[in-house]
C-alpha cells in the first residue's frame, strides 16, 4: 500500500514528491462499475473499485494502493460498525 506523497529532497536539495511504501496488505478488490465520459474533447474512462481490507487507523482518503500495476486512489475509507474491516471506495489513477 502506498501512503500518498511524501516530501523528499532531490540531488540539488529541491523538494520532490514521491510515493512511499507502507508495506504489503491483504485485500479483496471488486470493480463493479466503470464509465466513459467526454471531457476537454477527449474520451476519459473512470473505473470505480471497492477494496476490502482489515481495519487500520492509518488509512485515509487520498492515499494510493497499487496491485498488479494498477494504481487506485482512495476516495473514502468506510469502516464497519464493528471496526474490523474497512471498505475503501477507490478510483483508478495513473501511477506517477
Amino acid at each position: 500500500m502506498r501512503r500518498g506523497y511524501i516530501e523528499e529532497k532531490d540531488a540539488l536539495g529541491q523538494p520532490s514528491k514521491v510515493w512511499g511504501d507502507l508495506g504489503p496488505l491483504w485485500a479483496e478488490i471488486n470493480t463493479p462499475s466503470g464509465r466513459m465520459y467526454e471531457a476537454a474533447s477527449q474520451m476519459q474512462v473512470t473505473v470505480s473499485a471497492e477494496i476490502n481490507i482489515r481495519y487500520r487507523k492509518d488509512v485515509v482518503a487520498g492515499q494510493h494502493l497499487v496491485h498488479d500495476g494498477i494504481a487506485y486512489e482512495i476516495i473514502a475509507p468506510l469502516p464497519t460498525n464493528q471496526r474490523d474491516m474497512l471498505k475503501l471506495m477507490c478510483k483508478t489513477v495513473k501511477p506517477k
